[in-house]
């Protein structure tokens, strides 16, 4: 996972309850990591640990899952990406961005080139308002309408 700010901390530790047994947390800032991987391990059955990200840094080939937890190639900058070696990226692996505009980074991009399955961040987005609406009205919203609604918004 490639972040370790707010929502890196709120997707790390859902892997990691459903039964991930490592989670790699790669980050500029050890310092800001080291709350993430500590709550990890001390928390969870999963064990994980901190890279420092090294410019093109090589995604190891038993990942399963990569997530983009930065706002690398959030609207207005959707030109940027993740600083990793794209060729690192494998069919047999899941990639996640979270970012929801645009709903397509480049990131993601890069990722079903190399044959990946690729989950987007307007997924995040919408369970978020579902969940919000039915805390706050008691109202079950169908996430596929939302999603659609989202998509219908000029420039997302």
């Amino acid at each position: 996972m490639f972040g370790a700010g707010g929502a890196a901390r709120a997707v790390a530790v859902e892997p990691a309850l459903a039964g991930a047994s490592r989670i790699v947390v790669v980050n500029r800032s050890e310092e800001r990591a080291a709350s993430l991987v500590a709550l990890i391990n001390e928390r969870t059955k999963a064990s994980a640990e901190f890279v420092k990200w090294p410019p093109g840094y090589r995604i190891p080939e038993d990942a399963d899952i990569v997530i983009n937890a930065t706002s690398i190639g959030l609207f207005p900058d959707v030109g940027g990406r993740p600083d990793i070696d794209a060729d690192s990226l494998r069919p047999s692996m899941v990639a996640a961005d979270l970012i929801p505009n645009p709903p397509r980074t480049l990131f993601l991009g890069e990722a079903a080139a190399h044959g990946c399955r690729t989950i987007d961040g307007l997924g995040m987005l919408v369970n978020q308002g579902v969940l919000g609406i039915k805390y706050w009205t008691g109202v079950d919203a169908d996430p596929a309408v939302m999603r659609k609604a989202l998509a219908d918004v000029p420039g997302v």
